[in-house]
């Protein structure tokens, strides 16, 4: 065999096998940068909406997306100081102020940090201010953040559900009535 001859048997035999791994490489970075987009978007969709599920979700998957990578050395910087930032006790509504102003900086920080590692041109203030977050979202978000507080006051007896006494002949006799209803109801139910 010649010298020509083994190099063409040995091009058939790893040209394909080389062929499967570099495709293999390929497919593989293309995840893990996909990965790491789907975090961004998912970040920049929900700024508006801190206390979301799939924001939170995705502020715990940078650890593991971005810190092996020195490429993303800023970005991990930023994630913990916004990190460090969230985990701060807040006890006075002052406090309350700053800190959440803190925050949506240290979280455009981020945002800029990851968008310029990734491709894109977002600058600091597009990020912080261009955000479309509904009215009626905030009026529900606080409606039911009242509600949850009311019935946590109720249920810790803080508060109580004020009452009125009827003392109405109609409504009293109507009373009666409904009660003897539901008595014969629950017996029938009962005896079944």
């Amino acid at each position: 065999m010649t010298v020509d001859e083994i190099i063409t048997v040995v091009a058939l035999i790893l040209g394909p096998i080389l062929a499967v791994q570099v495709a293999t490489f390929l497919e593989r970075r293309r995840n893990v940068k996909n990965r790491r987009v789907d975090i961004f978007k998912t970040l920049m969709a929900t700024r508006g909406s801190s206390l979301s599920m799939a924001h939170v979700e995705a502020l715990n998957r940078i650890d593991l997306e971005f810190s092996n990578d020195k490429k993303y050395k800023k970005i991990v910087e930023a994630w913990k100081e916004y990190f460090d930032n969230l985990g701060q006790r807040v006890e006075t509504d002052e406090q309350f102020i700053v800190w959440t102003a803190k925050n949506e900086e240290l979280l455009a920080n981020l945002l800029y940090e990851m968008g310029q590692s990734l491709g894109y041109k977002f600058d600091k203030v597009l990020i912080k201010r261009n955000i479309y977050s509904p009215v009626g979202h905030a009026n529900v978000e606080k409606e039911n953040g009242m509600i949850r507080r009311g019935l946590l006051d109720f249920l810790n007896s803080e508060v109580t559900i004020p009452m009125t006494l009827i003392n109405d002949d109609a409504t009293l006799q109507k009373q009666a009535e409904f009660q003897e209803l539901l008595t014969k109801y629950y017996q029938k139910e009962l005896e079944k």
